[in-house]
């Protein structure tokens, strides 16, 4: 069974045009991993999941902002 992006963007605001980008862009960054590496990695619906639902009042703007902020201060640990 084929399944269409369209299917997969119900229910939400995201237009195809933006779903693609944003699935490329995702695409792209798996890529750069070398592929010995990526099966250690946990999908990113998988991350974005386990971030605290009080994340949900901000937007993903001011949270890369502040995770940006918490590594360049010792806050987290790559």
């Amino acid at each position: 069974m084929v399944r269409t992006l369209k299917t997969g963007l119900k229910g939400t605001n995201i237009s195809e045009k933006d779903a693609e980008e944003i699935i490329g862009g995702v695409q792209e960054m798996y890529d750069r991993i070398p592929a010995l590496f990526r099966p250690m990695l946990p999908n990113l619906p998988d991350v974005l999941r386990r971030i605290p639902a009080s994340a949900q009042k901000y937007t993903l703007r001011e949270i890369i902002e502040l995770l940006d902020y918490a590594y360049e201060n010792g806050l987290l640990k790559r």
